[in-house]
Parts: structure tokens; C-alpha cells; sequence
């Protein structure tokens, strides 16, 4: 293999979790070679699937990504300007929710945590946390179980205190704690709500490593385009 790379690089560069990656590799889907139990990457098919996603559009930023999620899920985005509005309503109804995915990235920076199996009901009920994924799955009855496992977005200054009082130790793959790390500025739409807005609940269902769990967050993604898309031709 010429010039390979790790999962971590490659992961960040396609703006990926690791997991996803290492199922694209194991299924084909990525050049790579598997030495142990680790996995490299070859660095020109990350490259070339990068400029695919850049031929999309350039990502949105983080107010942006919020507010498309926001309007995607029914949802106000409180002081947005009409034009902005009117813009990312119009990306919305041509391309769905799924195409502009690797635009929304932006909203959020994604940590792994482990957490003790008997900490976990606690970092669940923590108001800090906005349940998301895996995580707001069963409230919202979408058919999947978290099995100990924690899903949900934070603001950053909430997130030394949380990392604290839940005695959570950084991790990677094997963390049972994935926090998704908002910054304050665009906090206030997510704040003292239990879940996320539907949109970014479907987009971190759809990006999970677990078939069933990708399928389901794709299949919510889509019924957003249909209840979405209907009535955006009368706006």
C-alpha cells in the first residue's frame, strides 16, 4: 500500500467517527490493509472521496448548521435572518437531508468517553445533557435500544463539570459516552430540552457503525425529506 494512513486521520479528514471508517474498510468500501486489529487507510482514496464532498458545497457554519437542523425538524431558528432563512430552506427542499450531511459537521465536536456501567443512568439524567442518537432513539420510538451506551450534545462550558461529576475517562472505540460538544454561542436553541431536534437525532443515527442503527437514522432522515419537502413548494 503506498502512502497509508490511520483510522484517526482518515476519520477526521472525511470528518467521520473512527467506527465508520473502520467499517468502510473492512467492507471494501476504503482501500486498506488490517495489521493486528489495526486498520490503514490509503491516503489517496481519503483524498478523493474528500473532493467529492467538497464538489457539494462548502460546509455550513456552525450557526448555519443549527439553524438547518432546527428548520428541518419543524423547528424555529430564533434570529435568523429571513434571507438565511429563505436560503437554507431552498438547500433543504432541493437536496434533503441526507445529501447535506457532510456540510453539517460542523455542528458539534465529538469526544469519547468511558463512564462506570453504574454512572451511566446519572450521566442520562444530568440537565447538561441533550440525549441524541442512540440515547433519544427510544423516546422518540424509533425501535433501538442504547444497551448502556450515552448519545447526546453539550455545551462547552458545561463540559468540565460534566467530565468531573460522571468521572469520565477519555477513550476511544470503546467509550460508552459519545458527547457532542457545542459552543455556547448557538447553545440556547438546545438548552433544557431532553432531546436533540429530530434532524440532528436522524444525522447521528445515520453516521453509527452499526447497520441497523445507520438504517434506522437513514430511514428517519428520509421521512424528514417527505413531511419536510411537501409543504417548503408552498413557501
Amino acid at each position: 500500500m503506498v502512502d497509508p494512513i490511520p483510522v484517526s486521520e482518515a476519520a477526521r479528514n472525511l470528518q467521520l467517527s473512527p467506527a465508520r471508517v473502520r467499517v468502510m474498510a473492512s467492507q471494501g468500501q476504503l482501500p486498506a490493509t488490517k495489521i493486528g486489529d489495526r486498520w490503514l487507510i490509503e491516503r489517496s482514496a481519503v483524498e478523493q472521496r474528500q473532493g467529492k464532498k467538497s464538489l457539494r458545497g462548502r460546509r455550513f457554519t456552525l450557526e448555519n448548521a443549527w439553524a438547518i437542523l432546527l428548520l428541518a425538524s419543524d423547528e424555529e431558528a430564533p434570529g435568523l435572518d429571513p434571507s438565511v432563512r429563505s436560503r437554507l430552506r431552498r438547500a433543504l427542499a432541493l437536496e434533503g437531508l441526507l445529501a447535506l450531511a457532510p456540510r453539517l459537521q460542523t455542528r458539534s465536536r465529538v469526544s469519547m468517553y468511558k463512564a462506570h456501567p453504574g454512572e451511566i443512568p446519572y450521566v442520562l439524567k444530568d440537565e447538561a445533557l441533550v440525549s441524541s442518537g442512540i440515547s433519544a432513539a427510544s423516546s422518540m420510538r424509533i425501535g433501538l435500544l442504547a444497551n448502556g451506551e450515552v448519545d447526546g450534545y453539550i455545551a462547552e462550558s458545561q463540559l468540565r463539570r460534566f467530565i468531573k461529576e460522571h468521572a469520565l475517562s477519555p477513550a476511544g472505540i470503546e467509550g460508552n459516552v459519545r458527547l457532542r460538544v457545542v459552543a455556547d454561542p448557538v447553545w440556547k436553541p438546545l438548552a433544557g430540552r431532553p432531546a436533540a431536534p429530530l434532524a440532528a437525532v436522524a444525522l447521528d443515527l445515520a453516521d453509527e457503525a452499526d447497520p441497523r442503527t445507520e438504517a434506522a437514522g437513514r430511514k428517519l432522515a428520509r421521512q424528514i425529506d417527505r413531511r419536510y419537502q411537501r409543504p417548503a413548494k408552498g413557501r
